[in-house]
C-alpha cells in the first residue's frame, strides 16, 4: 500500500491505474485493460478478472460523517462519485453541484485531483453535469448531456426523452459506466492536459466511439464529416480518434491502419493537437510532432 500510494503521489492515479506499481523489482498491475485483439487470450482473461463495485452511502473522511451517495470503483480504488438528486423531493442537479462546492473539502485526501477520484456526477432525472476537480466554490462543471435531440443530431441542450419508459438520464449507467465502456473511458480517454485531469464530454465519447466501430466495421478508405462547435473539444475528439485508429484491428483480428496522420490548416489547433496526442501513453518514436523546428523532409522521413 505504501508503494501503491508514493507511485499515485509522484505520478497520479491515472498513471498508476495504466502502468501499475513497482516494488523492490516486482511490476505489480493494479487493472487490465482490454486487449486491441484476441490473440492473447491470458490477456482477456486477465481483463475480466478486473473487479468493479459500487458502494452506496460511500464515507470518505475519518474527520466527519458525510457520505457520497454512490462510488464506483476498480480493484478497491475509487474511481467515480455521484451525487444524485430527485426533482420529485424537491432537488436537483444544481443541489448536488453545491453539495460538492460547500459540503466537500477540496483538501481531503481522496478528493486530491488525480489521487483517488477521476471524475465527479452531479445527477438528476433530467441533467448530468461533471467535473474532474473539486476546488470549493471555484470547482466547475461541464454539462454531460446528449443533448435535446440525441448524441450527433442538431439540437438544443438537455437530454431527450427515453423511449424505453426510464428515465431521461438513464444513459449514464445503462451505457457510459458499465464494465466496458468505463474501463475504455480509463484506458483511452482520460488524459493529464497543462495539469488538468481531461474527462471526455458525452458527444466527444460519443463521435469517437461511432467512427470506430464504423471503421472496424468497414475497413479504411470512407470519409467523414464531423460537425463541432466552437470550444466543443475539437483537438481532443480529433487526437482521441488518431490514437484509436493506430491500434484498431478488425473482426478478424487484423490491423486496418500502417499509420495515421493528422493535418490541420490552423497554427494553434496545431501545436494543441501536437502536445494532446504526445501525451497519451504510446512507443517511444511511434509518435512524431511536425512543429516550427522542422521542415517538409522530416515530414516525409516521418512519414517514410
Amino acid at each position: 500500500y505504501h508503494r501503491l500510494e508514493t507511485t499515485i503521489s509522484n505520478q497520479g492515479l491515472l498513471y498508476v491505474l495504466r502502468n501499475g506499481i513497482e516494488d523492490m523489482g516486482c511490476k505489480l498491475k493494479v487493472c487490465f485493460f482490454k486487449p486491441e485483439s484476441e490473440l492473447n487470450p491470458i490477456a482477456t482473461e486477465r481483463y475480466e478478472a478486473n473487479i468493479l463495485g459500487c458502494t452506496r452511502q460511500f464515507r470518505y473522511s475519518t474527520a466527519n460523517t458525510n457520505t457520497i451517495d454512490m462510488v464506483l470503483s476498480v480493484n478497491g480504488i475509487p474511481i467515480v462519485a455521484l451525487e444524485l438528486k430527485n426533482q420529485l423531493t424537491g432537488q436537483d442537479y444544481i443541489c448536488a453541484i453545491n453539495q460538492y462546492k460547500n459540503d466537500r473539502n477540496s483538501k481531503e485526501f481522496a478528493f486530491r485531483l488525480n489521487h483517488r477520484f477521476l471524475v465527479y456526477f452531479a445527477v438528476d432525472l433530467y441533467e448530468v453535469q461533471m467535473t474532474t476537480k473539486l476546488e470549493g466554490s471555484k470547482t466547475y462543471f461541464l454539462p454531460f448531456n446528449q443533448g435535446s435531440n440525441g448524441a450527433g443530431r442538431d439540437g438544443g441542450k438537455g437530454n431527450p426523452q427515453n423511449m424505453d419508459g426510464g428515465y431521461v438520464t438513464a444513459y449514464l449507467w445503462e451505457n457510459v459506466l458499465q464494465k466496458d465502456s468505463l474501463l475504455d473511458i480509463l484506458q483511452k480517454f482520460l488524459s493529464v492536459q497543462d495539469k488538468k485531469l481531461i474527462f471526455p464530454r458525452y458527444h466527444q465519447m460519443d463521435v469517437v466511439r461511432k467512427l470506430i466501430a464504423d471503421v472496424r466495421q468497414n475497413g479504411s478508405g470512407k470519409n467523414y464529416l464531423i460537425q463541432h462547435s466552437a470550444g466543443s473539444g475539437k483537438s481532443n475528439s480529433i487526437a482521441w480518434t488518431a490514437y484509436r485508429l493506430a491500434s484498431l484491428h478488425d473482426e478478424q483480428n487484423k490491423p486496418i491502419f500502417n499509420s495515421v496522420i493528422i493535418v490541420t490548416d490552423r497554427t494553434v489547433l496545431d501545436a494543441q493537437l501536437q502536445a494532446t496526442v504526445s501525451g497519451f501513453d504510446h512507443t517511444l518514436g511511434s509518435v512524431v510532432t511536425i512543429d516550427e523546428k522542422k521542415n517538409s523532409q522530416d515530414l516525409k522521413d516521418a512519414i517514410n
